[in-house]
């Protein structure tokens, strides 16, 4: 949608030509219709007020738990109660009404900014609520609670900002959860709800942010799910830490919301393909510091139960990963949208399996002190080049530049890393500097040779 800025500008000119003959009533009117010049200043209105509104509610609701907190000791427990009750369904109710107002301008927006206000009163009321009855427990608990309120709200809604809340408040609540089931003598609903929270993800969130169509609650399912897959199995002390270094970004990989027999492209794939890669790097750049003799199961033992359930939930993954992967191997047969790029489903395959053979030999078979950090160094350079090559070959800045930071990184890490002489470590960081700035003045000069014949390509063929 183009901005009011542009608009403004776009009339401004549009008159001045029109008083120089440049163009006719009739063209000014279509212009006019397209971009909706008549509504500029009703719309600017229209935000105005919605910014006095916004400005005299946040005053009106200071005055109101002012009042509130001078009174909250004196008053009895149903008169609390009632209030809590009338403030959520008063907030959501008027921004309901407002938010499926016909006006999709400031009182939209208005609305749908109450809602949120909505979203964050429920927690406040959890809390509050939770005091007046005495039911105490650790902050998670709260948290965990809100989400699902806050995610009902975002379902029957399909408000993108209640989504993000939602998310927010379910990986907030997920660390000291974990941390709570690994020291728990026995497991409650709530340390269940931590242990099972890559399937809940899955299971709630995502369909959460296609229902939404949010690229940010997705992003957010999507790190809540990799983070809880390897904080999960990081409890095992060392057993399993294949899995969730392989898992995460072999999940995100074969993400997709397409249904079998259409061809169209999935909502968040460039998302969930992008955080893979993500986390590949990452993993590879800290798994090729020169440190795997100290890389060993640890000795300590794990509780039987704890590990039991870490362990279903692993396999859990692990089947849906294996059936998304099914599933995007049938479609490269008839759809290939990636394959002409040097980081495809092919190569991303090889280096997962290298990556958790290498870890599984090294942990069970036999220790590889020295050939783990080399493998895994050609997997950083390897994944550094092709990311640079990708971005040359589709012109994208992000892809390019990504992959020269991780080649840059990786060279320097290196040498800073093993001991050489400061004369060789001084050529290296010149060269890199060097490298750099003409790797990136030929990128950006080919880009823009690149979209200069597209843009005349047209005038060619007509």
């Amino acid at each position: 949608m183009t901005s009011e800025k542009f608009r403004r500008q776009l009339r401004q000119e549009a008159e001045q030509w029109w008083k120089e003959g440049l163009i006719d009533a009739e063209l000014y009117g279509t212009l006019s219709d397209r971009y909706r010049f008549s509504k500029l200043e009703s719309e600017a209105s229209s935000r105005f007020t919605t910014i006095l509104i916004g400005l005299g509610g946040i005053l009106l609701g200071l005055g109101v738990i002012s009042f509130v907190a001078a009174n909250w000791m004196v008053w009895s427990r149903e008169v609390k109660l009632t209030l809590l009750m009338t403030l959520f369904v008063g907030i959501n109710a008027v921004g309901f009404y407002l938010w499926r107002s016909r006006d999709r301008g400031g009182t939209h927006k208005l609305g749908a900014a109450l809602l949120l206000l909505g979203g964050l009163v429920l927690g406040a009321n959890i809390a509050l609520v939770s005091q007046m009855f005495h039911q105490s427990g650790p902050l998670y608990q709260l948290f965990l609670v809100w989400s699902a309120g806050v995610w009902l709200m975002a379902v029957s809604l399909a408000l993108p900002s209640l989504g993000i809340l939602s998310a927010l408040l379910v990986s907030i609540a997920y660390v000291p959860a974990i941390v709570d089931a690994a020291n728990a003598s026995d497991l409650t609903v709530w340390h269940f709800a931590a242990l099972y929270m890559p399937s809940l993800a899955l299971l709630l969130w995502v369909p959460l942010a296609c229902r939404c169509g949010s690229n940010i609650t997705f992003g957010l399912t999507a790190v809540l799910v990799s983070g809880s897959i390897f904080g999960n199995i990081a409890m095992l002390q060392g057993w399993a830490i294949e899995g969730a270094i392989v898992l995460p970004p072999a999940l995100l990989w074969a993400y997709s919301v397409r249904p079998p027999r259409l061809l169209q492209r999935p909502a968040f794939d460039t998302i969930a393909r992008s955080l893979a890669i993500l986390i590949l790097a990452s993993a590879f750049y800290l798994l090729s510091f020169n440190q795997w003799m100290y890389f060993e199961i640890s000795d300590f033992g794990f509780r039987p139960e704890l590990g039991r359930h870490i362990a279903i939930e692993g396999l859990i993954v692990a089947a849906v990963t294996l059936w998304l992967w099914l599933r995007l191997l049938k479609q490269l047969d008839r759809f290939r949208p990636f394959q002409a790029r040097s980081l495809n489903t092919g190569i991303v395959a090889l280096m997962l399996l290298i990556s958790g053979v290498t870890i599984y030999v090294h942990l069970h078979l036999q220790p590889l002190p020295v050939l783990a950090p080399l493998i895994f160094n050609i997997l950083l350079f390897f994944l550094a080049i092709s990311a640079i090559r990708d971005g040359l070959g589709f012109g994208s800045r992000r892809t390019f530049w990504g992959g020269m930071v991780l080649l840059v990184v990786g060279i320097v890490t290196r040498m800073l890393e093993y001991d050489t002489g400061l004369l060789l470590k001084s050529l290296v960081f010149v060269g890199c500097g060097i490298g750099v700035i003409l790797a990136g003045l030929w990128f950006e000069r080919n880009v823009e040779i690149d979209r200069a014949e597209s843009r005349s390509l047209p005038e060619e063929i007509s």
